[in-house]
């Protein structure tokens, strides 16, 4: 059990992390818009949008904000290196706790 400590802290502290890094990067203060207001994300133009908007029924089209969606190749690389950072993070804490809590182990080189 000794051994998994180091583990489970290094995940707990790297998903409450993440999971605090997405809602604060996704949160957006609710003053900005209306409060019956819809953010389109979307890589259509605005008139593209209205067009299909009309074609599903929507009788008048209420102020639209849209949003450019960046290409494909920006969000892997993004993807990438967040997911790069979420690992080294667990490699450095588990490291890290294995030298903290197991200070008289034998797979630490030890100073003659």
């Amino acid at each position: 059990m000794k051994k998994l400590i180091p583990y489970i802290l290094a995940y707990f502290i790297v998903a409450v992390g993440t999971a605090a890094f997405a809602h604060f990067t996704r949160h957006t203060p609710s003053s900005l818009y209306p409060p019956n207001s819809v953010t389109v994300i979307t890589t259509l133009s605005h008139a593209e949008l209205a067009a299909k908007l009309q074609q599903v029924g929507l009788p008048e089209i209420p102020p639209i904000q849209t949003m450019t969606v960046s290409p494909l190749h920006f969000s892997v690389a993004y993807h990438f290196v967040f997911y790069a950072f979420i690992l080294a993070a667990f490699a450095g804490l588990t490291f890290l706790f294995q030298r903290v809590i197991c200070t008289n182990c034998k797979s630490h080189d030890v100073a003659a």
